[in-house]
Order: C-alpha cells, then structure tokens, then sequence
C-alpha cells in the first residue's frame, strides 16, 4: 500500500511539472505584457521551442553579428564619402586654380583625410570582429538552452491590431530569459548566417 501511494505521488509530481513548452510561454507572457502599450489585448499566436547551442544562438555572438552588418553599413557610407570628396578634389585641381578653386581644393582634401582616418579605424574594427565571429564558428556546438519564435497579436495606441513575432533564448531549465530579439533583428542575422556559410561553400 505504501508503495502504491509512492508511485501515485510521483505521477502526480511529474503530471504538475509544467513542460518547457508551457514555462516558455509563460515567460514570454510575462515579459511582453511589460512591454505592450495595452497589455490587456495581448493574444498568443505561436510559439515554436527548440534547442540551442553556441555560437549561433549565444547572445554575445549573435550581437557582434549585428553589430559587424551595422559597421559594414557605416563603412560603404563612408566609402561613398570617400569618393566624393576625392571627385572634388579632382574637379577643383589643377595647375591654373584661382582663389576659390584653392579654397574648395582645400576643403574636399580636408574631407577627404577625415574620412578615410574613418574608414581606417572601421576597416580595423571589422577586421576584429570578423576575426572574433570566425574564432567562434571554428568551435564545436555547446548546448546552451533553449529558444523560442513567438507570433502574438497586440494593440497599439490607436487600437489597431498589429502581428508582431520576437525571438527569446532562455536557460536549460527554461526558467529565465537570457536574451531576446526582434525580427528584423533575427532577419539580419540569418542574412549573415547564409553569406558566411555561402563563402565558406566557396572557399571550399
């Protein structure tokens, strides 16, 4: 008798566990409701869970990824200024320039060099975390916990119902949310993903 009472508290306990799946809801309805404008009309769509593992899912790597694309943005901006300033420079050069001539001569070289001071240091900067991305990818997967895209429907302040989708990594346990992202956060990355995995098809 005592065995069978035994046995029927453990089935018990394992039947009251909340499954990851539920803890991860649950803590994505927690953390979103501190964000919506009007929480009260918050709607769970989907949420899909599954593992991960570092690098591609930790934190740490996936923000220097974004933060790569950005300055790789800021560096063909740069670029493009670059190459005005020595269009003007060209445009104002010459062995007959008269005062104004010397004058924007002056100016586009002046912009010239700021600029490419600034794309010297960015050009060193991404070299430093491309660098640090590739050390990462060499590693052998780590399990780290699990992560979560959740589609939900919420208001915003005109009372329009919007679609909206984050991603969330939580811990082993899926007891806290270590880190979350936007879609067009997680686009970009995936973006970055393809392109490093495209060149090392190639390089191969």
């Amino acid at each position: 008798m005592k065995r069978v009472i035994i046995l029927s508290l453990c089935v018990l306990m394992v039947a009251c566990t909340p499954s990851p799946q539920k803890k991860a809801e649950t803590l994505i309805k927690e953390a979103l409701l501190k964000d919506l404008v009007l929480p009260d009309t918050y709607e769970p769509v989907e949420t899909t869970l599954d593992s991960a593992f570092a690098p591609y899912h930790d934190p740490a790597f996936v923000n220097k990824a974004l933060d790569l694309v950005s300055k790789n943005a800021d560096y063909e901006q740069l670029q493009e200024q670059l190459n005005r300033a020595k269009s003007n420079m060209a445009i104002w050069s010459g062995p007959y320039m008269t005062a104004l001539g010397k004058e924007q001569y002056r100016q586009a070289k002046e912009e010239f060099e700021a600029t490419q001071a600034k794309v010297d240091a960015l050009t060193s900067r991404l070299q430093k975390i491309g660098a640090e991305l590739s050390e990462e990818l060499q590693k052998e997967p780590v399990f780290i916990g699990c992560r979560a895209y959740h589609r939900y429907r919420a208001n915003n302040n005109a009372w329009n119902t919007l679609l909206g989708g984050e991603f969330f990594l939580f811990d082993k346990d899926v007891t806290t949310i270590i880190s979350r992202w936007d879609e067009d956060e997680i686009n970009i990355y995936n973006e970055f993903l393809k392109h490093v995995s495209e060149l090392t098809e190639n390089v191969q």
